[in-house]
């Protein structure tokens, strides 16, 4: 049994905007053969959701901007650069606890520790 203290609507916006990326990816990268898995666990205290796909990648030259405000790469009008900033915020700043990523060629995948 897993117990997570919070925002239920701002936790919700969290894995909303993950698994929009998630799609956003999928449809960019044309992967006919789309997966996600969504685990949870307990390791040293914290719980631990995570959310992975193969959807291909994020590419080493934007690692490091994904969590950065305006910061997108889909056009203008197809996204504001904020989701992942936002959700960023709302787990260490409202939920306590950390967004980490981690990617490889093909998939992705996001942990959030909290």
């Amino acid at each position: 049994h897993i117990n997570i203290e919070g925002y239920p609507n701002e936790f919700s916006q969290v894995i909303l905007n993950i698994l929009n990326n998630a799609k956003d990816a999928f449809e960019a990268n044309e992967i006919s053969d789309r997966k996600v898995k969504i685990s949870i666990h307990k390791k040293k205290r914290k719980n631990i959701i995570s959310i992975e796909d193969n959807a291909g990648g994020i590419k080493d030259k934007i690692l490091d901007k994904i969590f950065d405000p305006y910061f997108t790469t889909k056009h203008q009008s197809a996204g504001t650069g904020l989701g992942l900033y936002m959700s960023k915020m709302i787990v260490e700043k409202n939920m306590d606890g950390h967004l980490e990523v981690k990617t490889w060629p093909g998939g992705t995948r996001f942990d959030i520790i909290l």
